[in-house]
């Protein structure tokens, strides 16, 4: 039996014609492409405008390097006009003060006698009776007391023939602070009928005698500690000025300074008996150049068109001779540094613009003095300086 060929398709159903339609969409151009083809092209567009900006010419110039020094004796002046050999100063001060405690280490054998008023009494004379100055009084503890000053006493039977004595001890020490009711005899009167009827009946202590060693303040304790502090305000001072003024002006030399005592002061009631108070007051002075001053110093000094390497400076100032009171002073002048021929980068940046290398060497060479001429093209280029002088770069290096 032969089988039945069928050679047309059927027709599809709806389902299957959605699906076919579907396809067809896909295999269209997708538009995600278009937007990787645009971004590409702007990454091009983008390195090529960075590449141009970064286009430039560098020339880099090695001057000849000569030693240069300079000793020179010069004036400091603060006023006046100035000479050739005169470099205008200034004179700066600072007051400072301070007060410290320092030991007493001296030491003293402290006496004082002691003091006080003896009752006299006579009862031997019915007329006065009077005695010189310096006469001798014994206590029943054997201490001998003189009377300061004449005195007289009265008649016995008025005022029981008593009179009140200055008397001052023979001796300083704590042993003559005798009691109240200590008795005294008069020694000169020894041996004669009145002996014994003349005496001292009472002491009245007005003043302490004393025998002890104690702290003393000596001159050279006080000298002593002044120069400890005189120092100790002086560096103090120092610093102050140059905190303020050594950014414009050369204060490095401790020559520069002078420090003069104001005014002193010292207490020892303060402190107690083995210390004391000393407050110094200080003025510190210092004379001073300006660094533009000094800079146009050594400047003028320079042969023609000729600077120096600052990082190869070296400057020593050395006062000789200080008058504060004249505003000047002596110095000498040590400077040492590197000097080249002066290098216009503005000017060389608009003279070698265009120009081919070999060129633009030799000229620098013969205008400049260089030893040595680099000139490259970034990031690449043809051996000639680019015409724009915005983007020639010139530096100096040695």
């Amino acid at each position: 039996m032969k089988e039945k060929v069928i050679d047309i398709y059927p027709p599809l159903e709806e389902t299957d014609r959605k699906e076919t339609v579907k396809e067809s969409k896909d295999s269209k151009p997708s538009v995600g492409r278009k937007w990787i083809f645009f971004a590409i092209l702007a990454v091009f567009l983008l390195a090529g405008y960075f590449l141009y900006a970064s286009y430039r010419t560098e020339v880099t110039i090695y001057p000849v390097v000569e030693d240069f020094t300079v000793d020179k004796r010069v004036l400091i002046r603060t006023s006046g006009a100035l000479g050739e050999n005169d470099i205008r100063g200034m004179v700066f001060s600072e007051r400072v003060s301070d007060v410290r405690e320092f030991p007493i280490e001296g030491r003293m054998l402290l006496e004082e006698k002691a003091r006080g008023e003896i009752k006299v009494c006579q009862d031997y004379r019915d007329t006065p009776v009077t005695f010189v100055e310096g006469t001798r009084f014994v206590s029943d503890g054997g201490k001998l007391f003189l009377a300061t000053e004449a005195f007289t006493l009265p008649e016995k039977g008025v005022e029981e023939g008593c009179n009140k004595v200055k008397v001052i001890a023979a001796e300083a020490g704590e042993e003559h602070n005798i009691s109240p009711d200590s008795k005294f005899a008069l020694p000169g009167l020894e041996g004669t009928a009145v002996y014994g009827k003349v005496q001292g009946v009472s002491f009245t202590l007005k003043e302490e005698g004393v025998r002890k060693e104690v702290p003393y303040l000596d001159d050279d304790t006080m000298k002593r500690a002044e120069t400890q502090i005189k120092e100790e305000l002086f560096q103090k001072g120092k610093e102050i000025l140059r905190e303020k003024y050594q950014e414009e002006y050369f204060l490095k030399s401790d020559a520069q300074y002078a420090v003069e005592v104001v005014e002193r002061t010292f207490s020892e009631e303060e402190t107690g008996e083995e210390t004391f108070h000393f407050k110094l007051d200080v003025s510190v002075k210092a004379i001073a150049v300006s660094n533009e001053n000094l800079t146009a110093f050594i400047t003028n000094l320079l042969p023609e068109n000729h600077v120096w390497r600052k990082e190869t400076e070296e400057m020593k100032i050395d006062l000789l001779r200080i008058n504060f009171e004249e505003g000047e002073a002596d110095a000498l002048i040590d400077f040492f540094a590197e000097i080249y021929r002066e290098v216009d980068k503005e000017k060389w940046r608009r003279e070698l613009a265009g120009l081919d290398f070999e060129k633009a060497e030799k000229m620098l060479r013969e205008e400049v003095g260089a030893k040595r001429v680099e000139i490259r093209n970034y990031p690449f280029g043809i051996r000639s300086v680019l015409s724009s002088r915005e983007r020639v770069n010139v530096e100096i290096a040695f």
